[in-house]
């Protein structure tokens, strides 16, 4: 058998003789060396990525221990050429340059004060690049865009006018949890019944918010029936999900968690979830309670909730200080809006199930809307609603700004 660097080596000249080229990209990663079971070396190289970058290339190459090559795959895009438009060919003119003799800086120069002329905002251009739609949240078709930054961080998608036609799908969490019915049902409730289904609902939207289905923490909070708290409910069929009070701490805690849903009984001071070995679980907004779970002191480390919906029946029955709402919004009123129910009755209560449906497809087709028009918009349509939930914070942030947007690291 062959040695490593050896073998190595020749995996390395296989690959110039394929491609033509002198040396190996300078951007080419080597991510796999070892000897197979199979009587073979493996290399495999990989391009240097970064946050935005989406080619997957790869040069993979097995050499068998007496030399030879087994196999060779070559998948390495060349670099692109940019698309150049009148306006920006306009710029690189009036700096006297033509397409064809302008560097690579100077285009992206050009770029760059084409963008400040459509859209007001300084934008720096990194490169032109074959995306990933998946990884962004895009207003035109094809997969070649700018890709530029702005100053706080956020990354865009310019098309070769300089205008802004997409933005990172930044990761991010969410958390949407159901308490149990408990004794609301007179005695006959099942012990491992609750709200699944709202919580599973808006977990539906946020999971399309945060990027990815395992992003969201959710489902029934403690995973213990309601009366003895030592019954597992998890194959009990009334929920897909059950989950931990320390699960729900940990999401909470988590400063990447943008969106959060409760449904449970209770009020603006507390709210109560379950029973969890022996232990009733509550949740409540400021210390000196007897609860389990304190939003104060779970968003210490953190910032504010940019987007909070309270389920209980008098969770925004009173707004400000030692309260949810006032909570989750750390006293903030600008990047964090919490909508909430309150004074609820029957009649509000079945309104509700009209209203939240229309509100959340609103703000998913809609992203650029403003949360406080969305908000009003749905209670337009179902004005028994009204007077039985309220919204505070900040109406004016959009669910793109808060997609987009940073995680509010900023404590207080």
């Amino acid at each position: 058998m062959i040695p490593l660097a050896e073998a190595r080596e020749l995996a390395e000249r296989e690959i110039l003789a394929r491609t033509g080229w002198s040396s190996l990209p300078h951007d080419a990663v080597l991510t796999h060396a070892y000897h197979s079971r199979r009587g073979r070396y493996v290399f495999q190289w990989k391009r240097k990525t970064d946050l935005y970058s989406s080619e997957v290339d790869r040069l993979l190459v097995w050499v068998r221990d007496d030399g030879s090559i087994e196999k060779a795959e070559i998948s390495w895009f060349a670099p692109l050429e940019p698309k150049i438009s009148e306006n920006v060919e306009r710029i690189l003119r009036s700096r006297g340059y033509t397409v064809a003799t302008a560097p690579a800086q100077a285009i992206k120069e050009a770029v760059r004060k084409r963008a400040y002329e459509v859209t007001g905002k300084g934008i720096e251009v990194l490169e032109w690049r074959r995306i990933l739609r998946e990884a962004w949240v895009v207003e035109q078709p094809g997969n070649e865009f700018w890709v530029g930054k702005l100053s706080d961080d956020t990354y865009v998608l310019l098309n070769p006018d300089g205008e802004i036609v997409g933005w990172m799908v930044l990761p991010a969490r969410a958390a949407s949890v159901s308490g149990f019915w408990g004794d609301a049902c007179d005695g006959e409730c099942p012990p491992c019944a609750g709200w699944c289904y709202l919580a599973r609902n808006f977990k539906s939207y946020f999971e399309k918010w945060a990027g990815s289905s395992g992003a969201v923490v959710w489902g029934m909070c403690p995973k213990y029936d309601y009366k003895t708290g030592t019954e597992d409910c998890t194959d009990s069929g009334y929920c897909e999900s059950y989950i931990s009070s320390s699960d729900f701490e940990n999401a909470i805690k988590d400063h990447k968690c943008k969106f959060y849903a409760c449904f449970a009984h209770g009020d603006y001071q507390s709210a109560w979830l379950g029973n969890e070995q022996g232990t009733q679980i509550d949740i409540c907004p400021v210390s000196g309670w007897w609860c389990d779970l304190v939003v104060e002191s779970l968003l210490t480390n953190r910032g504010r909730m940019r987007f909070a919906f309270l389920g209980h029946c008098g969770a925004m029955d009173k707004t400000g200080e030692d309260t949810f709402e006032y909570a989750f919004r750390k006293g903030q009123s600008e990047k964090t809006t919490v909508i909430g129910l309150k004074n609820t009755t029957g009649e509000s209560w079945s309104a509700f199930h009209q209203w939240y449906p229309a509100f959340l497809k609103d703000l998913d087709e809609n992203r650029d809307k403003k949360i406080g028009d969305a908000y009003d918009d749905a209670c337009d349509l179902y004005p028994d609603i009204i007077g039985h939930i309220d919204i505070t914070g900040d109406r004016d942030q959009t669910l793109r700004e808060i997609i987009q947007g940073d995680f509010c690291k900023i404590t207080k």
